[in-house]
């Protein structure tokens, strides 16, 4: 039985006007998303990967509604949650998708008790009465692992660890169906990662729930997710089964971020794709392909057209003019 469509983004666009609202009329922007178009099934964790500025985060704040998009459609459950979408249709839908933030420092209000953090969604979405609201709360700590008499104590008293199991209790609280975890372990010791990549593993069983797993850590989004997303300079370049992607990458891009994993043996000597060049402005990006300056492979037609996704083999979609001939090589 195939897995039901949870989310359907088309054409997502997210630009940053240079010098904030008031200067719109310059026509200069950053061009944090570029256009892109994926799928989310119920039930799987779905990896966005790339380097530090390729807009993961911005398309992951964006799907919970804390970035607008400036174009574009994004489907939750069939129903709309873009910009033209209603202010009641959006409050009630976004009930359903919550996230984790990446620190765990600064995502808790400092002046509230755990308790407080965690019941605060149940408040402002008017759920149950007090007694009632507790009574959750201290079930979704015994969830995450934390102990009831914590309840009243404050954020500073914890370690990060354990901040990020309070804010993995927060995103759970209205009994989401997907939850963005938007890079949740790359502020956290590597031991602790584990224990927090293990927990979230048992919740989302628990809890049927569904992940948009966003991070730069490509052995971290090997042991969860099921389908990856490679994204570049605000564009998807590929997309597929993270067996298939690790195994047989498409994209030179795809292949050089798997070449600069690090290997502990100090007699592999590898590092041949390693990426060369900084990444260029999103605020004036390159014609055709926004990776050709960078590619050792790149052609006329990459400097002059924009590749399209186009599929490389079951499930497994591709942005790149030569992928197929790559392949092939290797």
């Amino acid at each position: 039985m195939e897995a039901r469509k949870l989310l359907e983004v088309k054409n997502l666009k997210v630009y940053y006007p240079i010098g904030g609202k008031r200067k719109k009329s310059s026509g200069s922007f950053v061009r944090a998303v570029d256009g892109i178009s994926f799928d989310v099934y119920e039930g799987e964790t779905f990896g966005i990967v790339g380097e530090s500025g390729c807009g993961k985060s911005t398309t992951g704040k964006t799907l919970v509604r804390l970035n607008k998009p400036t174009e574009g459609t994004v489907l939750f459950e069939g129903r709309d949650l873009s910009l033209h979408a209603k202010r009641r249709d959006v409050m009630e839908l976004t009930q359903k998708i919550q996230i984790i933030f990446q620190d765990p420092y600064s995502s808790l209000d400092p002046r509230l008790t755990i308790g407080k953090c965690i019941e605060e969604p149940l408040i402002v979405h008017k759920k149950g009465n007090a007694e009632e609201r507790r009574k959750r709360v201290l079930e979704l700590m015994h969830d995450v692992g934390l102990r009831e008499e914590q309840y009243t104590r404050y954020p500073h008293e914890f370690s990060g660890g354990q901040r990020q199991r309070i804010g993995v209790a927060r995103a759970l609280a209205l009994n989401p169906s997907l939850i963005v975890c938007d890079e949740p372990v790359s502020a956290l010791d590597v031991s602790i990662q584990a224990q927090i990549l293990n927990l979230m593993k048992e919740l989302q069983k628990k809890y049927n729930l569904t992940y948009i797993f966003i991070s730069h850590n490509l052995s971290v989004v090997k042991h969860v997710c099921d389908r990856i997303a490679v994204m570049y300079l605000g564009n998807i370049m590929e997309i597929g089964d993270k067996k298939d992607l690790f195994s047989n990458p498409a994209h030179p891009y795809t292949q050089a971020l798997l070449d600069a994993i690090p290997v502990p043996d100090p007699d592999v000597v590898s590092m041949t794709g390693t990426l060369e060049g900084d990444v260029p402005s999103p605020v004036n990006p390159p014609s055709g392909c926004v990776f050709h300056t960078r590619c050792r492979y790149a052609c006329d037609q990459c400097r002059r057209e924009k590749p399209e996704l186009k599929a490389v083999g079951d499930g497994h979609f591709a942005a790149c003019w030569k992928c197929e001939e790559l392949r092939k090589e290797n």
